[in-house]
């Protein structure tokens, strides 16, 4: 019970950063961590052509690959990001609700390869190849 202690307390820390909190992202499942995260186009996410705004699919996709690389780790290890590349598809429209999920590709003991997905329903409007460095507890 430590461990999904531990795992709640990291997703509460991670959607309380003021700018994912501002932009009202949020789990896709409430007890799913690895099961991507979503908000809706509202102000916050825009831009001056009341579209998503180009930064925030890439941060979505980085959170998205974080949540999903920490589920598979010990409890006290952490993730960091060394690269992201994204591509952006569509443009989203105001009102819409967008969903990130993130994919382990491939894990080793330093060094996480994970891919990422945008969609505005079953639109893919956005993707990500994202690197993360794992750091274990010490």
């Amino acid at each position: 019970m430590a461990g999904e202690r531990s795992r709640r307390e990291l997703v509460e820390t991670v959607l309380a950063v003021p700018l994912h909190r501002t932009l009202g992202l949020r789990l896709i499942e409430p007890d799913d961590m690895a099961g991507g995260v979503e908000l809706d186009v509202g102000a916050a996410a825009m831009n001056p052509s009341r579209v998503l705004h180009g930064a925030v699919a890439p941060l979505m996709m980085d959170v998205a690959c974080y949540l999903t690389v920490m589920a598979e780790l010990e409890p006290g290890a952490n993730a960091v990001t060394v690269s992201i590349a994204s591509s952006l598809l569509a443009a989203v429209p105001e009102g819409a609700t967008v969903r990130a999920r993130g994919r382990v590709d491939r894990r080793g003991r330093g060094i996480a390869h994970l891919s990422a997905t945008v969609h505005d329903g079953e639109r893919l409007v956005a993707t990500a190849q994202v690197v993360k460095a794992l750091v274990r507890p010490v």
